[in-house]
């Protein structure tokens, strides 16, 4: 009878540390789930860059065809291998354009 309690002890304590193993691992997984939803991308693919990042012929591209005006923002699409540029100039609306990293100006098709 001794040992038939004993057995029923032992098989409840490993059920209970079985279940605490699970749960621990179900949280660590939520947690990584929460990084990776608070990454900087926006809905069109776009990561935010510091414009002082920008490739050399981008801005020379920016200089020249758009006189006047400066980068306000910056993002790049990794897939695409294009920027996206938030550009002010004085005394006009801003004014987004697309430009790959050879410093040519592109259309981007909305879906």
């Amino acid at each position: 009878m001794k040992s038939l309690v004993m057995t029923a002890a032992a098989a409840a304590t490993m059920l209970f540390a079985t279940q605490n193993i699970n749960a621990q691992n179900v949280s660590e997984d939520v947690a990584m789930t929460k990084t990776e939803v608070q990454a900087p991308v926006q809905q069109d693919g776009f990561e935010k860059v510091e414009t002082s990042a920008l490739p050399e012929k981008v801005t020379a591209a920016v200089a020249a065809d758009k006189a006047g005006a400066t980068v306000d923002q910056a993002f790049y699409n990794e897939k695409l291998k294009v920027y996206k540029l938030m550009l002010q100039a004085e005394g006009a609306e801003m004014e987004t354009a697309y430009i790959n990293e050879e410093g040519k100006w592109v259309k981007i098709q909305k879906k």
